[in-house]
């Protein structure tokens, strides 16, 4: 497996996205959504490629370079970036964990889940609606919660402040991993330049890291 391209896998493989261009400069796709993915390193020539293929407008991209960013910041005005490093779990049988209690969220968890990661209420309405939200329980109460977003990746893992130090936040992404890996899916996740945490998580859990990054960049528009 091609770690620096786990994450344009596991959208085909999931029928979530299509392939647009293959070429000996890289490839790009397409999620349902809009969002295109590519790891065209070269930016002039992504640009150049995405024009061919007719689309002059994009709401939201991952790239695999910064020249590429910077040429969709010059093209298409996408201005605001998350860096991210690709981590991929490439083992057949997933981590062991403690046993605990995990389960799929519900709707009465959604005000609080979104609340607390990033005043993302909508987001986690969506991802529980598709059945992509899980909460770990202590003595029935929502310790922290783990997901999978809209584009296959592992993420939304949260651990209450009342309840770290406690392997939590592993049990739930060994939790993830053991179930990805029973669907057939590629456990991967990206994790935003800066936090050390998660980057020791991923570690922890037996990821192996990409040598390119993941750099999702949409356009924010300015106050005025």
């Amino acid at each position: 497996m091609d770690l620096n391209t786990a994450d344009f896998e596991e959208i085909l493989r999931s029928g979530i996205g299509r392939l647009l261009y293959r070429g000996a400069e890289g490839c790009i796709f397409v999620e349902e959504d809009g969002t295109v993915m590519s790891d065209i390193l070269d930016g002039k020539t992504l640009c150049d490629r995405l024009h061919a293929l007719g689309i002059s407008k994009l709401d939201l991209a991952e790239v695999k370079s910064e020249d590429a960013r910077l040429a969709l910041e010059r093209e298409f005005g996408l201005n605001a970036k998350n860096p991210c490093t690709q981590w991929v779990y490439c083992r057949p049988e997933p981590p062991e964990y403690p046993a605990c209690d995990i389960r799929p969220l519900t709707m009465e968890f959604a005000q609080t889940v979104g609340e607390q990661y990033h005043n993302e209420t909508d987001y986690v309405r969506d991802r529980i609606s598709a059945g992509c939200m899980w909460g770990l329980f202590e003595d029935g109460e929502l310790a922290g919660f783990i997901g999978i977003h809209t584009e296959g990746a592992m993420g939304l893992l949260e651990v209450f402040p009342a309840y770290r130090r406690r392997g939590y936040g592993y049990a739930m992404g060994a939790f993830l991993i053991g179930r990805l890996l029973k669907e057939g899916a590629i456990p991967y996740c990206h994790v935003i330049d800066g936090n050390d945490a998660s980057l020791h998580l991923q570690e922890k859990l037996g990821m192996q890291k990409a040598e390119l990054p993941a750099i999702w960049c949409w356009a924010e528009e300015s106050e005025t």
